[in-house]
Parts: C-alpha cells; sequence; structure tokens
C-alpha cells in the first residue's frame, strides 16, 4: 500500500493510520495479513485505534483483530469509551 509518503515495508502507526482512514479493500487485506502474521502488528493496530476512538474503523478493525489473534490479551478488557 502506498498513501501519500507511507508504504507498508514496514507497518508503523502512520501507515496503519492511513490505511485505515484511506486504504481500500487490498490495503485492509494486505494489513490484516500482517495482523495474522504478526502479533507485533496486531498490537500496534490496537495501539492506533485506541488513539482513534470507539467508532468507524477503528471498531471494524478491532472486530477483525479478535477474530485474527484471540490469543492478544488487550482484546479481553472492555473497550473504553469517552
Amino acid at each position: 500500500m502506498e498513501h501519500r509518503h507511507i508504504n507498508t515495508n514496514e507497518w508503523t502507526a502512520a501507515a496503519i493510520d492511513s490505511a485505515l482512514d484511506r486504504g481500500d479493500l487490498a490495503d485492509w487485506r494486505e494489513l490484516f495479513a500482517a495482523v495474522e502474521r504478526h502479533a507485533e502488528v496486531a498490537e500496534r493496530v490496537l495501539r492506533v485505534v485506541s488513539a482513534r476512538g470507539p467508532g468507524g474503523a477503528s471498531a471494524l478493525a478491532r472486530s477483525l483483530i479478535t477474530r485474527l489473534r484471540p490469543d492478544l490479551s488487550e482484546l479481553k478488557a472492555p473497550i473504553k469509551t469517552r
């Protein structure tokens, strides 16, 4: 995925935020394939969605991580809402 100056050779917080905000289906597939393969990417996505708020793309991303990475302890805690 390439958005502006961001590419996904490494899923940084900026690349994740860009994919969630402006990515198409192919970008989401690429991101969540990385989530499935690498726990550290899943944890980074969780940090990004926590900073973004509870709705929209964040809710969908959190739900996908729950299905793909049920081993992550952060998912067992309730989602904090403002």
